[in-house]
């Protein structure tokens, strides 16, 4: 059962993954990162959903992944995956970075 967690990406249709469940959402929760960081917010606040982003960048990714083939021109499907990939390294790094000042 476990293995069959994510099979609605296989049947979805790529762009309503890649940027309904990834782009949007990815932006949005960044946005709330930095106007809870420039209002001071509560560390642990800003550090949950740091986390949050963390844990839903590497689901997105997974769910791209599974969707690429649901397109008509495969190299839309390579685009996306590289793209979100890039993004998952970009928000590790970012992440990163940021609890280091957060430390400070």
């Amino acid at each position: 059962m476990a293995i069959r967690v994510m099979a609605w990406a296989e049947r979805a249709p790529l762009w309503r993954v890649f940027w309904l469940y990834g782009v949007i959402p990815s932006n949005l929760a960044w946005a709330a990162v930095l106007w809870m960081m420039s209002a001071g917010a509560h560390l642990e606040l800003v550090r949950g959903l740091l986390l949050a982003l963390l844990l839903f960048t590497a689901w997105i990714v997974r769910a791209v992944w599974l969707a690429a083939p649901n397109v008509g021109d495969r190299r839309y499907g390579l685009v996306a995956r590289a793209l979100t990939v890039a993004w998952g390294i970009n928000t590790v790094l970012l992440v990163f970075f940021l609890e280091l000042q957060l430390l400070h």
